[in-house]
C-alpha cells in the first residue's frame, strides 16, 4: 500500500509544487513561528484569491491545449466597469456583477469560437481580445479610481466569527467543485481533447464545444478576478489585469499543468498560486526588493517546467519498457 501511495505521488504532475509548498511553509514557520492559525490562513487566502481566480480559469484553457492572454483585458475592463458603475444598493451591485460576468463569458465564447471555427492560433486571438478589452477599460476609466459600493466590499471581505474569511470558503468550494467536475463526462472529455484533439473527435467528442466551454470558464473566472480585486483594493484600474497573465500562467505551470494540454488540474494550480504568494511574502519579510520577487518567480517557473518535462519523459520511457 505504501509503495502504491508513493508511486501515485511521484507520478502526480503537482509533485513539484507540493514539495516547494512544504519547503516554503517550513521556512515560513521557522522565520515566523505561531503563524499557522485560522486567522492567518484566512488572511493568506484573501491575498491569494485574486490570482487564484485568474489561474483557475487559465487552467481550463491549458488543459485543452490552448492559451488565454485575454484574461488580462477582462480583469481590467471588469475592474474599471465595477468601480465606475457600481452604486451602494443591492440592485446596482447585482446588475454590475451580472454584466461583469457576462463580459467575461462573452469574451471567452468569442475567443473559443474564432479559434475553433476559423482555426486561428489561440495566442493571436486572445492577444487581440486582450488589447481590445484593455482599450475599452481605458475608455471606461482613464486612470486608477472609482468608488465601488461599500456594501460590496464589506460582503467579500467579511469574516465569520472574525476568523474565517469569505476567500477561504470560496477556495474550499472551488476545490470541492473541481473534485466533482473532474469525474463528470465533460471533465473527462476536457483531458481527452487536451491529450489528442483529433483522436477525441474520432471518438465522437465535440471538440469545438469542449473548447468553447474551456474559454468561457476562463473568461468567467477572469471576470470574478476583476470583481474581487475591486473589493479588496476598493478601487478600479484600467491596467488591473496586466500583471495577472504572467503570474497566472506561472502558477498553473508550477502546479503541474502542461502547456501542451491534457495533464494537470486545479489542485496543483491552487498550490502553485500559494507557492507564488509565499515566495513574495518571504522576500517582503526579509526586506528584499520587489524586483527579487519577479526574479525568483521567473527562475521557479523555469525549474518547474524543466522538472515537469523531465518527469514526463521518464514516465513515458518507463511505460514503454513495461
Amino acid at each position: 500500500m505504501k509503495k502504491i501511495k508513493e508511486s501515485a505521488f511521484w507520478k502526480s504532475p503537482a509533485k513539484v509544487s507540493i514539495i516547494l509548498f512544504v519547503i516554503l511553509e517550513l521556512i515560513t514557520l521557522y522565520l515566523q513561528p505561531n503563524t499557522l492559525t485560522l486567522s492567518w490562513v484566512s488572511l493568506k487566502s484573501e491575498a491569494a484569491l485574486t490570482l487564484m481566480f485568474a489561474a483557475i480559469g487559465e487552467t481550463f484553457v491549458l488543459l485543452v491545449g490552448g492559451i488565454d492572454l485575454s484574461i488580462a483585458g477582462v480583469i481590467s475592463i471588469v475592474s474599471s466597469f465595477a468601480a465606475v458603475y457600481m452604486k451602494d444598493n443591492p440592485v446596482s451591485i447585482l446588475l454590475v456583477c451580472i454584466v461583469s460576468l457576462a463580459i467575461g463569458l462573452g469574451v471567452g465564447l468569442f475567443n473559443g469560437f474564432i479559434i475553433q471555427k476559423l482555426k486561428v492560433q489561440p495566442f493571436i486571438v486572445t492577444f487581440c481580445t486582450w488589447y481590445i478589452c484593455g482599450g475599452i477599460a481605458y475608455l471606461v476609466l482613464p486612470k486608477d479610481g472609482g468608488e465601488p459600493a461599500e456594501s460590496f466590499i464589506n460582503a467579500l471581505t467579511y469574516r465569520f466569527g472574525g476568523k474565517i474569511s469569505i476567500a477561504l470558503i470560496i477556495i474550499i468550494v472551488c476545490l470541492l467543485l473541481w473534485t466533482w467536475f473532474r469525474k463528470t463526462r465533460l471533465g473527462i472529455t476536457l483531458y481527452a481533447v487536451g491529450n489528442n484533439a483529433h483522436a477525441a473527435s474520432l471518438n465522437g467528442i465535440n471538440v469545438m464545444k469542449v473548447n468553447l466551454f474551456a474559454y468561457a470558464v476562463s473568461g468567467l473566472f477572469a471576470a470574478m478576478c476583476g470583481l474581487y480585486r475591486v473589493a479588496v483594493t476598493a478601487t478600479g484600474s484600467p491596467t488591473a489585469g496586466e500583471s495577472f497573465f504572467n503570474q497566472a500562467i506561472g502558477a498553473v505551470v508550477i502546479g503541474g499543468t502542461f502547456l501542451t494540454g491534457g495533464v494537470g488540474g486545479q489542485y496543483g494550480t491552487i498550490i502553485g498560486v500559494l507557492v507564488y504568494k509565499m515566495i513574495n511574502d518571504l522576500l517582503v519579510f526579509l526586506g528584499a526588493s520587489s524586483y527579487w520577487s519577479t526574479l525568483f518567480q521567473g527562475m521557479l517557473l523555469i525549474i518547474a517546467v524543466l522538472l515537469s518535462t523531465i518527469s514526463e519523459i521518464v514516465r513515458e520511457r518507463k511505460e514503454m519498457t513495461e
